[in-house]
């Protein structure tokens, strides 16, 4: 990280952070005369100029060190602002003057104690970004009457978490909370650094400060780089060379914990229990991909036959024949272009109802009520795949459901017929047998199939037992080739 002083006027306090590309700038500032190099660090590693500016007490000569941070900007370069605390404070009332955000296309605001009215919006080439920790936070008002401005008033008001599990803020300008987080979660040498809370803020600024610039990134082409490596060629150094260089790396397949924290232990994990373990007739199809602005979310169909012991996902287990349909999910974290980490979620409990090793029917003796596991095999990974809302098909979904449901009413209408033949006993007629007794009339049996209809209208399902036959004949044939699929029949648990 080279460091060189700013020839600009009014910022000779200030120091930039050069990563050698002249691309666009980036001022950080905060309370203290020195800032977390490791966020300085990611910044650069974006391809940002990092300025850091130290707030020293604010004032006027602070004024005149952010208006020099354009200074050396070129024809039609624009700068960006992120402040921390108090000069998150000072940054916000500052840059709500449109004579004072000439040139800033991004503000990004770090747990600030004070913020402007929640009504006013800043200008509209400027993009804004406010993030809220803590209790409360004060609000800054200033009235208006006749077109003259009032005194300006503060307010403290408590912070209480947005809307949804994102806890977005119905402010004027974007606003985030983070309930579980303090002021200084996103300062990796602050005590209150929380991985948490600072990885979905960096997300959040990192997009703000691209529409900002109006930059847009491919992330997809090093994870397809990484995916080839890792799927098709098998080749190890393809594999490792997308991970970054300056942070460590980590991978984790959710459902077995299977993967690594770091260069080494990833090389060891990929070498001995992935590379040249893979099933020979593995298939792989995209169902959905979703890119944001530092990650890549991947839906992937994924099928095989259990030929071979596959570690990191059935270890132990030796090769069953079994045919294995399974949708993953892979969320891949992206920083300054790089494989950072990846999380891969799956249905374990689907892989293991079709490889024989759980089966649906056999319920542990100490459960009362429950004479079936809630649990399918491939039938997930096949209806995925398929499901189409615009063509006309089954209705599979709730199926589970609706089964439980209908065998707690074939419970309570049990109950109550054995009630009622009780009554029946002393209350209701008979018929005279063949010696002049009298005998109750034979009742039929319970039917195994419920005809009440459901909430929605619809027959209830005969109860399943597991075995029934898919058929997916009316579903268009994928492609061949090394993505496509071979989807054959089969019974939902696996059994061929």
């Amino acid at each position: 990280m080279a460091l060189v002083s700013i020839n600009a006027p009014g910022l000779s306090s200030g120091l930039l952070y050069n990563n050698g590309d002249n691309n666009a700038r980036v001022c950080i500032t905060s309370e203290t005369n020195e800032f977390d190099t490791e966020t300085i660090q990611d910044w650069q590693d974006e391809g940002f100029d990092v300025v850091y500016l130290p707030f020293n007490g604010g004032g006027k000569d602070y004024a005149s060190r952010l208006m020099g941070v354009k200074e050396g900007c070129g024809v039609g370069e624009n700068y960006a602002v992120i402040a921390y605390g108090e000069a998150a404070n000072y940054c916000l009332d500052y840059y709500m003057k449109p004579m004072n955000s000439s040139r800033l296309c991004a503000l990004v605001a770090y747990y600030p104690s004070n913020i402007p009215d929640t009504r006013l919006r800043f200008p509209q080439s400027l993009k804004v970004l406010v993030h809220l920790a803590g209790k409360s936070v004060d609000v800054t008002t200033q009235p208006q009457v006749a077109g003259l401005q009032g005194k300006r008033r503060r307010k403290t008001k408590p912070i209480n978490p947005g809307n949804g599990t994102g806890e977005r803020m119905n402010l004027a300008y974007p606003a985030f909370t983070y309930e579980y987080a303090e002021p200084g979660f996103a300062e990796h040498d602050m005590e209150e650094y929380d991985h948490l809370a600072a990885d979905i803020a960096w997300t959040r600024t990192v997009q703000t400060l691209r529409k900002g610039f109006r930059r847009d990134v491919d992330l997809e082409r090093r994870w397809e780089e990484h995916q080839e490596g890792k799927y098709f060629s098998t080749n190890l150094s393809k594999t490792m060379e997308g991970y970054t260089k300056d942070k460590t790396p980590s991978v984790t397949y959710g459902p077995t914990v299977s993967g690594g924290i770091g260069a080494q232990a990833l090389r060891r994990f990929y070498q001995n229990h992935f590379l040249g373990r893979l099933p020979p007739s593995m298939r792989i199809r995209l169902i959905s991909r979703t890119a944001g602005p530092d990650r890549v979310v991947d839906e992937l169909y994924v099928s095989f036959e259990h030929s071979q012991e596959v570690p990191w996902m059935l270890p132990g287990v030796p090769p069953t024949g079994k045919r294995v349909e399974i949708v993953l999910v892979s969320i891949v974290s992206m920083r300054g272009g790089r494989l950072y980490s990846e999380h891969t979620y799956w249905d374990q409990a689907s892989v293991l109802v079709q490889v024989g090793l759980l089966d649906p029917k056999l319920v542990p003796g100490s459960v009362q009520g429950v004479d079936r596991l809630p649990v399918v095999g491939r039938e997930t990974a096949r209806r995925i795949l398929y499901e189409d809302p615009e063509v006309e098909q089954e209705d599979y979904h709730n199926r589970l459901i609706r089964r439980a449901n209908a065998r707690a009413r074939r419970n309570n209408s049990s109950k109550a017929s054995q009630a009622d033949e009780s009554a029946a006993e002393i209350t209701l007629p008979g018929k005279k047998d063949g010696k002049g007794k009298t005998v109750l009339e034979n009742r039929p049996a319970l039917s195994r199939t419920v005809t009440e209809k459901s909430e929605q209208g619809k027959p209830e399902e005969e109860e399943d037992d597991g075995n029934a036959t898919q058929t997916e004949t009316t579903k268009p044939n994928p492609e061949n080739g090394r993505h496509s699929v071979t989807v054959e029949d089969g019974d939902e648990n696996g059994d061929e």
